[in-house]
């Protein structure tokens, strides 16, 4: 009876053990597709000719010109790691996480992913994407158990809005972009415009008294015909900047996010690596 119950508790943990490798692969599948395209992304659509310091605003201007440094060449995409932490809710646990993202710089596109430890030996994975104008958000019990996922029209301005909140991570952006516009608002604040075709959200980004980004704020926090959060990113702030190749870059962001469902999420992101690399490099490659 002793050996019969063994037995079945050791094909349970096999069995489970399986379908957690099978989910955890297939989560990997769902997250190189969308690379995929990115890839295709980056490798066609055309960069700009040159990175320039925008003249306005003024706070803008001065931003970007300390930020860029010498650097004036486009490249065609950003890869940066992190670790960090993250809770639900205002008054959850602190959990670790880790995780990687990829943006390009020729339109607006990204695919970022990331593992959290939620306790010893379970984990939540996760992935958020905007890529050809479609944006999703999953959130993996395992790799396995769907816990909040979504892909819907409404999540592709906030989608926008995570974008343009990691633009301090690839400056060169804010000089050569054509869909990025700014309207002035004080001597430490200015409006930032992304667009992408008929999708636009605005921001008010805010800078300190040395001038670099502080944080990034969305002007559209509520669903008007529901009333409801909108889901993604609404406020990040930055700090801790170094030189990153020539550029100067925040190695600490702190972001407040809603889920699909409306739980708010707090996260900070500690930056390990930031790599530009134009098409046909390692970046493209997905590394």
């Amino acid at each position: 009876m002793l050996s019969g119950l063994i037995l079945g508790v050791s094909l349970c943990i096999v069995i489970f053990s399986f379908i957690v490798i099978v989910g955890h692969e297939l989560f990997a599948i769902m997250v190189d597709e969308q690379l995929r395209y990115l890839r295709l992304i980056i490798h066609y659509a055309p960069l700009p000719p040159a990175v320039s310091i925008p003249q306005r605003p003024e706070p803008v201007s001065r931003y970007v010109s300390w930020a860029l440094g010498e650097n004036r060449t486009p490249v065609g995409c950003m890869h940066f790691r992190h670790g960090g932490r993250i809770r639900y809710g205002k008054t959850g646990r602190w959990m670790g996480m880790g995780g990687e993202g990829f943006f390009s710089l020729a339109v607006p596109a990204f695919v970022w992913r990331g593992t959290i430890t939620y306790a010893p030996g379970i984990w939540l994975e996760t992935y958020d994407y905007y890529v050809d104008r479609i944006a999703g958000m999953n959130l993996n019990l395992l790799s396995v158990f769907p816990l909040n996922n979504a892909q819907t029209d409404e999540m592709k301005g906030s989608a926008l809005f995570r974008y343009l909140t990691r633009t301090p991570l690839f400056p060169t952006i804010l000089g050569s972009s054509p869909f990025i516009h700014w309207e002035n608002v004080d001597d430490s604040a200015a409006k930032a415009i992304i667009e992408d075709e008929d999708i636009s959200v605005e921001a008010i980004v805010r800078f300190d008294t040395a001038g670099r980004i502080e944080s990034i704020e969305s002007c559209r926090k509520i669903i008007p015909e529901t009333g409801r959060p909108v889901p993604g990113h609404f406020a990040s702030r930055f700090s801790s900047y170094a030189d990153v190749g020539g550029c100067q870059i925040p190695m600490l962001i702190i972001s407040e996010i809603i889920l699909p469902a409306g739980e708010y999420v707090c996260a900070e992101f500690a930056i390990t690596l930031v790599e530009f690399d134009a098409p046909g490099t390692r970046c493209q490659k997905g590394s």
